[in-house]
């Protein structure tokens, strides 16, 4: 099959081999892993105090596919380099899913905030510290965080309505995308923790309708 003509269905998730990526199992809509069966990997530390512990179930990549998010805004970073943060605007039925995984998340972290933080920490010094990677506001719709990368052999993919590889669009304001997002690590930091969300494959659908002013 040449490259060009791959199918969406068979998006492949990075893997920690330089040389080709692993094929993912895709979590079925509305649903992510029970927090209680994630594995946290053993720690890597850069040159920060920030610490990434890669996340797996059952010896596999947490990996979504979410269906018709908007990006209501484009691609930015703020010093400018290859790797963005894009905002996904999620469909309701994503509302619970991520809640309860934030819930559970919080509780499991508790439990291991001494092996992660170096200190014993309760539910609620947990909960602030938290950065939320899926934030819902009243009855708006929930806006998953990710991060993309632009450049290199980890740069996101993109493909058409007919599931042809593509060109990254020069901005993703008001487009539509079917999106495949990694949950690759946890990361922890002396005062805050979060999700390492990477968006791996964006198919383009449409732009956000508009409605005539006259």
């Amino acid at each position: 099959m040449r490259k060009n003509d791959a199918s969406l269905d068979r998006f492949r998730s990075r893997s920690s081999s330089p040389v080709h990526r692993a094929t993912p199992v895709m979590i079925p809509a509305s649903y992510i892993p029970q927090v209680k069966t994630w594995k946290f990997g053993a720690a890597a530390q850069g040159d920060s105090d920030v610490k990434s512990y890669p996340l797996t179930v059952g010896g596999m990549d947490i990996v979504l596919n979410l269906q018709g998010c908007i990006s209501p805004f484009d691609a930015s970073s703020l010093n400018g380099g290859a790797r963005k943060t894009l905002t996904l605007r999620l469909p309701k039925v994503w509302d619970e899913p991520f809640g309860g995984m934030e819930e559970a998340l919080i509780k499991e972290v508790a439990t291991k905030s001494q092996t992660l933080f170096g200190e014993k920490l309760n539910e609620e010094q947990v909960l602030e510290r938290y950065k939320r990677i899926a934030k819902k506001v009243g009855e708006y719709p929930r806006q998953l965080r990710t991060k993309l990368n632009t450049e290199g052999f980890h740069a996101a993919r993109y493909w058409d309505s007919e599931r042809h590889s593509t060109d990254p669009p020069q901005d993703h304001t008001g487009l539509v995308f079917n999106a495949v997002v990694r949950l690759r690590a946890l990361w922890v930091s002396s005062e805050a923790w979060g999700i390492v969300c990477d968006a791996t494959d964006l198919q383009q659908l449409s732009a956000t309708p508009t409605e005539c002013p006259f």
